[in-house]
């Protein structure tokens, strides 16, 4: 493997090569993929500003490829403004009418169809006031939706020259979410099924507990010797992702452990995220991490309910007895 340079490329598999995020790729910032072939392609450009800018001068960039919609992974589409970018199906409508981000990523179900409205100002200033926690109203939101050239679907298979990708949908992170397998090198690019300690997130509008659960057996199952994360963990061997991913799928259960333990006695929803069961009261002064823990818990307790472990009444909800 080559020493650091440029852009900080940590791996190289043929013409795929790791580009480390930065603070050791924790969000808001992800894993970069570059395929230095006859066509030259970047996946999810959120490595940070610096990396980014510095490979954008050393590879002549054809095509910017995004998994999905969320910000980490596309927060630096804008500086390849010679490149196309492209992003699947079932979420390029966010790069034609980022009212569509508001809907999806849980704005409108939590704050309302004005609220979207305001944020779209705020994105579009690029000096508006910062979240303390998240990036809701980074600039670069406003920047890096300004277009889309192209979109990819689930099992479309992308030739790069000597390499060849698989595109594997996966969704329950978003709605489009992708993985993207390279037989050829047998790696796979497994994005946000990250295997951090947090666990699976699906706070978007768009998210599903189920479906990521399913997404994650499918990638589990793909013939790959390596899998490469989005986020803090890194490159992992077959057996350490298949490991790693019995852990981070068994933080969903604590969280309905924790909350069932909550609803000891009756809860509004509303009561109920306000005591911060998934990320902590004291994130909830950013509007984001409350919508984030507003939809997560929400989801718990639908589906809950339907397995019969909470009993809905009057509004309120209680554990079943």
């Amino acid at each position: 493997m080559p020493g650091t340079k440029g852009a900080q490329r940590e791996a190289v598999f043929g013409k795929v090569q790791v580009i480390s995020g930065e603070s050791g790729c924790r969000f808001p910032f992800c894993t970069s993929l570059l395929i230095d072939d006859e066509l030259k392609a970047l996946i999810d450009p959120g490595a940070g500003y610096q990396r980014l800018n510095e490979l954008k001068h050393e590879v002549p960039i054809d095509i910017v490829i995004n998994t999905h919609y969320h910000y980490d992974h596309i927060a630096y589409n804008h500086l390849f403004e010679s490149s196309r970018i492209v992003i699947n199906e079932k979420e390029a409508q966010c790069f034609r009418n980022r009212s569509s981000i508001g809907s999806l990523i849980g704005m409108e179900e939590v704050y309302g169809r004005a609220w979207v409205e305001g944020w779209l100002e705020r994105i579009a200033d690029p000096g508006a006031e910062q979240s303390p926690f998240s990036p809701q109203n980074n600039h670069n939101w406003w920047l890096s939706t300004s277009r889309v050239d192209g979109e990819y679907k689930w099992g479309d298979v992308m030739d790069f020259g000597k390499t060849v990708m698989h595109v594997i949908g996966a969704p329950g992170h978003s709605a489009g979410f992708s993985c993207m397998y390279f037989p050829g090198q047998g790696i796979v690019y497994v994005a946000d099924l990250d295997l951090t300690d947090f666990g699976p997130w699906y706070g978007g509008s768009d998210g599903d507990i189920d479906l990521f659960i399913s997404s994650c057996e499918t990638i589990a199952g793909v013939d790959a010797e390596l899998f490469i994360t989005g986020h803090e963990k890194g490159i992992l061997s077959r057996k350490d992702f298949r490991a790693g991913l019995k852990v981070f799928l068994d933080v969903i259960g604590r969280r309905d452990e924790k909350i069932l333990s909550l609803l000891s006695s009756p809860l509004s929803l509303e009561d109920l995220v306000g005591l911060g069961p998934i990320y902590g009261k004291r994130y909830h002064e950013d509007a984001w991490v409350y919508m984030w823990e507003f939809i997560m818990v929400k989801k718990h307790v639908r589906r809950m309910v339907v397995r019969g472990e909470v009993i809905e009444e009057n509004g309120r909800f209680v554990a079943a007895r």
